[in-house]
């Protein structure tokens, strides 16, 4: 049986191979691109610095495995063949910034150390060719891919919810959420939990959206919408959310291959009439379909729907996916569902009717009061949506109102790597979790 995971005393403190302590940098908010990146990466090696981490009390060689002692009396078994590979002295390199010298085809799959010991606390194991390799007790606990380690690193659910969002909707201030400590992480995580956050008193000057969007990430430029797209009714529009006309809950760019991340919205000018953010949880409506009309939930999660965007001259995107998305735990992942962009079905004869059925399923619950949370976002504010889980959507105004809400998308790989590399300094025992990776 596991011990309880531990906690770094102040959560602040790394090291180096020597011992020595290293500065920890925390988190980045405002880089955009690597060439902007000037954290330096110390070479860490198998070590992470948790000071009452539990070492390493024994060792004994089977055969191609290799059994661990603890000091809180867990003992866990390593392959000989993982813990070759997984040496990142500076020798061997370090994936953390990719420079790597030593790889899967750097050593024969039956290799096993030839001797094994424990010094100071640290497993150093002995190779057949002489190298030696050192691994810190809190590395090996943390990397550890018993049961027990891995129900850790699974543990993160996410929250589901309906229409009851609109009463207690996760809320956090711009002036924490962008103090890159505390306040910060609680925006992460209520966006990483909820699938969306609305930023309260970030103003209304343009220039803050791209100050919200460098706060998870860069800017995603496409062809689509472009770096930042101003939406508002115009005389003429190319889309649908240049009108005043209702907008039905919707995954953003569902045609993509990758469909963006997270979605960046800033509210300039809002109506009184009409204009309501609607926002519903695709998890939730997942989940529903799953216990309720489960052959309905089986064939979104195995059989492809298309969805096509075409502006003549400029581009055609289509894209085949399940509407529903699993991990490797059954688990939702992602959701991909545009109504407006449906292409024609693509599916074998047999399989046509039952695929409508099961899209309509998804459909009316989608468009259900029940799982509908909606909003007036005022000026000011901004929301944060995870566009491979939370559908959004709006009612009818008047065009002539000046509703102007900014748009523009951040990768989820950007904002999940800022979320993790926050959590390793304030939270470390969840910034491995396994998060879902989308649609």
């Amino acid at each position: 049986m596991s011990a309880e995971p531990w906690v770094p005393a102040d959560g602040s403190a790394e090291r180096s191979t020597d011992g020595s302590a290293v500065e920890s940098t925390g988190a980045v908010a405002g880089h955009g691109a690597v060439g902007d990146i000037t954290t330096h990466n110390p070479h860490l090696g198998n070590r992470l610095g948790i000071d009452d981490a539990p070492a390493v009390t024994g060792t004994t060689i089977d055969g191609r495995q290799v059994h661990v002692t603890f000091t809180d009396g867990v003992c866990r078994t390593f392959s000989s063949q993982w813990l070759r590979h997984c040496c990142w002295c500076p020798e061997c390199g370090n994936p953390a910034d990719g420079i790597r010298f030593t790889t899967v085809a750097s050593f024969p799959a039956d290799i096993t150390p030839a001797a094994a010991q424990t010094v100071d606390g640290d497993l150093v194991l002995v190779w057949p060719d002489g190298h030696r390799s050192t691994y810190a007790g809190d590395w090996l606990a943390a990397n550890a891919y018993d049961h027990e380690a891995r129900q850790r690193r699974a543990a993160w659910q996410p929250i589901t919810w309906r229409s009851e969002l609109t009463d207690d909707f996760p809320t956090v201030e711009w002036a924490d959420a962008s103090d890159g400590d505390a306040g910060q992480l609680d925006a992460y995580r209520l966006l990483r939990d909820y699938g969306i956050v609305r930023i309260d008193n970030l103003g209304t000057d343009p220039a803050r959206t791209e100050q919200l969007a460098n706060l998870i990430g860069p800017i995603h430029e496409t062809t689509v919408y472009g770096r930042i797209y101003d939406v508002r009714a115009e005389p003429v529009a190319k889309l649908g959310a240049k009108t005043g006309m209702a907008q039905a809950p919707h995954i953003d760019d569902a045609f993509y291959y990758s469909p963006p991340g997270i979605d960046v919205f800033h509210c300039l000018v809002n109506t009184d009439i009409g204009g309501m953010s609607t926002y519903v949880d695709g998890f939730a409506i997942a989940e529903s379909l799953r216990h309720e009309e489960p052959t309905a939930f089986e064939a979104l999660t195995a059989l492809p729907i298309t969805h096509v965007r075409r502006h003549p001259g400029e581009i055609n995107m289509r894209s085949r996916s399940p509407l529903i998305r699993l991990d490797e735990f059954g688990r939702p992942s992602g959701i991909r569902y545009f109504d407006r962009a449906l292409g024609p079905l693509d599916v074998p004869a047999d399989e046509v009717d039952r695929l409508y059925d099961a899209i309509r399923a998804f459909s009316d619950r989608m468009a259900s009061p029940e799982f509908t949370a909606a909003i007036r976002v005022e000026p000011g504010q901004g929301v944060l949506i995870d566009n491979h889980r939370v559908m959004h959507g709006r009612t009818a105004f008047d065009p002539a109102s000046g509703r102007h809400i900014r748009l523009c998308h951040v990768p989820r790989d950007e904002f999940h790597g800022r979320l993790r590399e926050l959590s390793l300094r304030l939270d470390p025992w969840s910034h491995d979790q396994y998060l879902p990776q989308g649609s």
